[in-house]
């Protein structure tokens, strides 16, 4: 019989059993890593629950697996107060230190006897997760602690995230705290997708985890298979101890982070807390230490917290993990100003769970200082759990078949000279013709924090090197659709794509720009302190070493010293980047900062709502002037809501207003504001 030829009561009973199963199956294999089925049955169960809502679209409900992913992708992040603050954890890296936390807490608590829990410190995203009478409602990210982004649609998509809690005893509200991460084997899946498609790399899962959950199309978030460990709670369960509420939240179906420990004393915690570090390379996500937590809720509540962090709660951070390996060879990057870094070739071996073949040696200083030569035993780490380096070499394995690393006299890619400045450690390649450079500084230029050029991966500017098509940073926006649909795995909608993508990029605010120059010693921090000090890159460009100088003893450039102001007014000066901006200048780029002094006008650290329709801007429009005035615009009214702005039609957001006596701003004083300030 065919689904058409059941009754409704029997198509919800078919829905119902979907769902279950569905539900089971994502259990096995998100949470015990014991699939039953393949992955071509399961995309049968989704497939037939699939078309049967789509056949009975009212018996769909929110909580269903087919409704993990919205449809449409979002305009942007809403920013959410946090019901609870989520407060940061103070870090320890020591069993003295560890001992120092115990013996602060006997001082606050001396007739209390205090146990712990001990748990993995995933490295991850912190999230908020909030459910209404068992049915997962929102999902909003960290933040400043105090206000967080609202990413439930990239939440959702997490399928080892329990959705509709059926326990009858749960409670009508929770607040529940959680890690987002990626899984190791899927991390490097998405890395190596990303360089076939030319994309530049993510450093480490937690940099992908973070990006994903910054995607506004949750379909796309959904492809990264993100997944989440639930830590703890806010709600009163009606346990007493943080063991308990772990136990509770198993039961009620979460993915808890297992194995959490009961320990009576500091010495137990100490121990576990060895075998953390011991089985950290076994596990199938990344951890960089343990969390250890007063068990006893009514004890939390009586330390209470700092201004920064819980006193009842701290870190054990795990030392860098070191192997040791052989160097093959040393050979040369390039950078984008012509320093050549040396990088160690390695025998692959794994680090912290990922493979590791190569390893800064940084500088000509660090080879001769630590003696590192090719075919030497070493032993290699990974610096903050993210960049291999050299720690030092085994000297007593050494067998005289290791060779004395000789310095190129010749750029390895160009040919061009290459020079040592006095009183640096690095050498470079003065050739302005160097194909590595050009390749360097477009990536720069190119990169999240400084153009934002999305799709524009190394492997792409490399073949647009290559190809002669752009010869520097301002090329780019010369480049049609019709050219980078011709290269190596590009066709017209990923050219479509890169070129939208350019040609948004115009738009974006000065510092932006400016750090995306690559002005020798001046960072994205730089950048943005030149930017507010100057106002306009015209500004920047005429400002002369003794004007930098002026504005930092007056306090309004910090950091500024004679380097940085003589490469600052060096770059300028130069007729080959003046002839670049000339062209940026010509291709429509903006050149002038958005924002000033933010922190004088009425929007600043305010909170916004807009209600009703403008007549000047649209709603996204308004959005983004207010923050760029630093504030922070709310998608609700509440007690805490600073300004609302009504338009036009303006509805209940504005009657909420009048009732909580919050000020109403009309369009035309928005404007003033705006116009004063921007």
């Amino acid at each position: 019989m065919s689904d058409g030829q059941f009754d409704i009561y029997e198509i919800q009973n078919i829905i119902d059993d979907l769902r279950k199963k569905i539900r089971y199956h994502d259990k096995l294999y998100y949470q015990d890593a014991q699939p039953e089925i393949s992955d071509f049955e399961y995309d049968k169960l989704m497939q037939r629950l699939n078309n049967l809502e789509q056949q009975y679209p009212h018996l769909i409900t929110p909580d269903s697996p087919t409704q993990r992913v919205s449809g449409k992708p979002l305009t942007e992040f809403k920013t959410v107060q946090h019901e609870y603050p989520m407060l940061s954890i103070q870090n320890t890296y020591s069993k003295e230190e560890l001992f120092a936390f115990y013996s602060r807490l006997k001082k606050l608590l001396p007739d209390d006897e205090i146990s712990f829990t001990t748990e993995l410190k995933i490295d991850g995203v912190a999230i908020s997760l909030i459910y209404e009478k068992g049915i997962f409602t929102r999902a909003v990210t960290r933040g400043d602690g105090i206000r967080g982004d609202d990413v439930t649609a990239n939440i959702r998509t997490i399928k080892s995230l329990v959705k509709d809690i059926k326990d009858k005893n749960v409670p009508d509200k929770m607040v529940i705290r959680g890690e987002v991460f990626l899984a190791r084997k899927t991390f490097e899946q998405i890395n190596k997708q990303r360089q076939e498609q030319g994309l530049q790399l993510f450093a480490n899962p937690r940099n992908a985890a973070a990006g994903t959950l910054k995607l506004l199309d949750p379909r796309q978030a959904a492809k990264r298979r993100l997944d989440i460990i639930v830590y703890g709670i806010d709600t009163d369960l009606g346990v007493k101890t943080h063991f308990e509420a772990l136990r509770k939240l198993k039961e009620f179906g979460f993915p808890v982070n297992e194995p959490f420990n009961l320990c009576e004393n500091i010495e137990d915690v100490m121990v576990y807390c060895e075998e953390g570090l011991n089985i950290r390379s076994q596990l199938p996500f990344d951890i960089d230490g343990m969390v250890i937590k007063v068990n006893e809720l009514e004890l939390q509540k009586k330390l209470g917290s700092t201004a920064k962090s819980p006193r009842w709660i701290i870190a054990y951070k795990f030392p860098a993990e070191q192997v040791m390996t052989k160097i093959y060879d040393i050979v040369f990057q390039v950078g984008r100003t012509g320093i050549l870094t040396p990088v160690a070739v390695l025998e692959p071996v794994i680090i912290s769970g990922s493979t590791v073949s190569r390893a800064s040696l940084y500088n000509k200083d660090e080879i001769e200082n630590k003696d590192i030569r090719i075919g030497d035993y070493v032993i290699v780490e990974k610096g903050g759990e993210i960049i291999p380096k050299v720690v030092s070499v085994v000297t007593e394995k050494r067998d005289g078949s290791q060779l004395v690393f000789n310095f190129p006299k010749i750029c390895p890619v160009c040919g061009g000279n290459i020079i040592q400045e006095q009183g640096e450690a690095a050498l470079r390649c003065d050739s302005i013709s160097c194909s590595a450079q050009l390749m360097r500084r477009i990536e720069h230029f190119a990169s999240r924090e400084a153009m934002n050029i999305d799709g524009l991966g190394e492997s792409i500017v490399k073949q647009l090197v290559d190809k002669k098509l752009i010869g520097d940073v301002a090329d780019l926006y010369a480049l049609s659709a019709g050219q980078i649909a011709n290269l190596e795995r590009m066709g017209d909608k990923s050219a479509s794509n890169l070129i939208k993508s350019i040609e948004k990029s115009k738009n974006n605010d000065l510092p932006r720009l400016i750090f995306g120059m690559g002005i020798r010693h001046v960072g994205i921090r730089m950048a943005e302190i030149l930017a507010k000090a100057y106002k306009s890159l015209d500004a920047l460009m005429a400002a002369t070493i003794d004007d930098l100088m002026d504005k930092k003893e007056k306090g309004i450039i910090t950091d500024v010293g004679d380097i940085v102001a003589k490469s600052i007014v060096s770059f300028f000066l130069s007729g080959k980047n003046k002839n670049v901006i000339k062209k940026l200048r010509s291709f429509g780029l903006n050149f002038k900062l958005f924002s000033k002094d933010i922190e004088e006008n009425p929007f600043f650290d305010k909170i916004v709502v807009l209600t009703g329709s403008l007549s000047v801007y649209t709603r996204g429009q308004a959005s983004r002037l207010i923050k760029e005035l630093g504030g922070t615009v709310g998608s609700s009214v509440t007690k805490f809501t600073h300004y609302v702005v009504a338009g036009e039609k303006a509805g209940s957001k504005l009657e909420k207003a009048k009732q909580l006596n919050i000020p109403i701003l009309n369009e035309d004083e928005f404007l003033r504001i705006i116009n004063e300030c921007l």
